[in-house]
């Protein structure tokens, strides 16, 4: 086709059969947060001894000689039975509107009948009139239910505030916002150019951090040294954990604090009784002789600085 003189004759309708398809939104997945475990049963009489009795029976006597193995069994053995007889918790968010289900339904269906009847007789100017007065009603009364039960929520709220409650306080802030669980939040890079995203990225910088701040080269006059007063040497601070001091351990842990990585409370470990301490002891034993921590490997060095609960007992 040429180019003409008439600009109107370089424009020509072009009729074509296309198929398009539109690419589907991808929603983005939420992390799959670890279940929490219903550790309030255990102040039920019944559930305590049956956590007790299924946790004795499910202690394996014998070990393999590897750490890990030894770990594994053992972590295993106590989280099944945990699932077993403590169950794990359901998270309940609160919320205005289905708490008042009920009311606000039968507000609703008032509000449709006086439609339905206005519709029979559209030229009724007293069934138009109804039906506005029933939508306005719905407002009205919506709106109230609502500012009244932010209103409860808030003394409650702050009743636990002012009493100390800390755990309460929390707690009951999360059941009415139900906090969003996200992923690592990003850093700069070492110069600060760049913004890192990635996890794995976060990761190396973190490590690269602790490693610069924990491995400095530290310079000490001599003369320093001979002026500090010297303690006599504990012999007895090498000897090997006993059962004692392991129980001893356990029992000075503080509880409703957040579980390790391996997912066991606090108050699982003092609910088993002597015999779970037993195990854990032989466990301390083996990693005292052959000074190997259990999952130790493939863990970054910020891993180390977040773990929580029983990571206490490993500094016997």
């Amino acid at each position: 086709m040429m180019d003409s003189e008439a600009c109107w004759t370089d424009h020509r309708l072009i009729q074509s059969t296309m198929s398009i398809r539109l690419k589907r939104k991808r929603r983005l997945q939420k992390k799959l947060s670890r279940q929490r475990l219903n550790l309030e049963t255990l102040n039920e009489t019944a559930t305590l001894q049956l956590f007790q009795a299924s946790l004795g029976e499910s202690l394996n006597q014998e070990y393999p000689e590897d750490i890990e193995e030894h770990w594994s069994l053992l972590k295993s053995s106590i989280l099944d039975t945990c699932s077993a007889t403590l169950g794990y918790k359901s998270r309940k968010h609160q919320d205005w509107f289905d708490e008042n289900d009920t009311a606000i339904e039968q507000l609703i269906s008032k509000k449709r009948e006086t439609f339905r009847v206005w519709q029979n007789d559209i030229t009724c100017k007293a069934m138009r009139q109804a039906h506005s007065r029933a939508k306005a009603d719905v407002k009205s009364r919506v709106r109230q239910i609502k500012n009244s039960w932010w209103t409860e929520r808030a003394l409650e709220i702050q009743s636990l505030a002012d009493s100390g409650d800390t755990r309460g306080f929390f707690s009951a802030i999360k059941a009415v916002y139900n906090p969003d669980h996200h992923g690592q939040n990003p850093l700069r890079s070492k110069d600060g150019q760049e913004l890192l995203k990635e996890n794995e990225s976060i990761n190396n910088r973190w490590r690269e951090h602790f490693q610069e701040l924990l491995n400095r080269d530290s310079t000490t006059q001599s003369d320093f040294l001979s002026h500090i007063p010297q303690s006599p040497i504990r012999e007895d601070m090498g000897e090997p954990p006993t059962v004692a001091e392991v129980q001893d351990a356990i029992s000075s842990l503080k509880n409703n604090k957040a579980s390790g990585p391996d997912g066991i409370p606090v108050e699982v470990l003092k609910e088993g009784e002597p015999e779970l301490q037993r195990h854990l002891h032989s466990l301390f034993l083996k990693v005292w002789e052959k000074e190997v921590f259990p999952g130790a490997q493939g863990r970054s060095d910020s891993d180390h600085f977040q773990e929580r609960g029983q990571s206490e007992l490993w500094k016997l």
